[in-house]
């Protein structure tokens, strides 16, 4: 005999129970996906509360320094470079003659000049390149000790450019300006 299947529903039967259990599945896994990402992110947040704070400090200083850089510039722009640069000059001109070596200077000259030859007075200008202009004033014997002292002069390693300005018979003598460049051992050089 053959068993009867009554099936008195007016459409036909479907089983939703594993639908309904992968619905229930991936829920769960949804829920526990969300929370995790909930817990991360507090975590996140705070545990890096402090680094926030270091950042905001960080570019608070920047911000600082951006400002101060621009004052010092808009300060920079200010300056009178003209009048600095001379007045740059002018104290390297004077630390250059307080450093001249009067004495080394005598003693070279005491070896150059001839012996009836005297210096009346020495005028010292100092050159950018080290080298230091003598305007002398000289006192001779005879005609000839003008010629003698140029040619000692151009002979000498120190001396250099010695070209003489005038020359007057004072009746008792000769006198003469000579104009010479002297190289000291250590030049002094006048910076710009």
């Amino acid at each position: 005999m053959k068993t009867l299947h009554l099936n008195l529903a007016a459409s036909p039967y479907r089983d939703y129970r594993p639908l309904y259990a992968v619905v229930v599945v991936v829920s769960v896994v949804i829920a526990f996906l969300m929370l995790n990402n909930v817990d991360t992110y507090y975590r996140y947040v705070r545990e890096t509360s402090s680094t926030r704070a270091r950042i905001a400090q960080i570019e608070a200083q920047i911000a600082a320094e951006g400002k101060r850089a621009e004052a010092a510039a808009a300060q920079t722009r200010t300056i009178d470079v003209t009048t600095l640069g001379k007045q740059t000059r002018f104290i390297n001109i004077q630390l250059a003659e307080r450093a001249f070596s009067w004495s080394e200077l005598l003693d070279r000259l005491e070896d150059v000049l001839p012996r009836d030859v005297r210096i009346m007075s020495i005028a010292p200008s100092f050159d950018e390149s080290g080298l230091v202009h003598l305007n002398m004033m000289c006192e001779a014997k005879n005609s000839n000790s003008m010629i003698v002292t140029v040619d000692r002069f151009n002979r000498s390693a120190y001396f250099t450019n010695a070209f003489p300005a005038n020359e007057e018979n004072t009746g008792t003598g000769f006198r003469f300006n000579l104009g010479v460049d002297y190289r000291p051992s250590i030049p002094r050089v006048v910076s710009k």
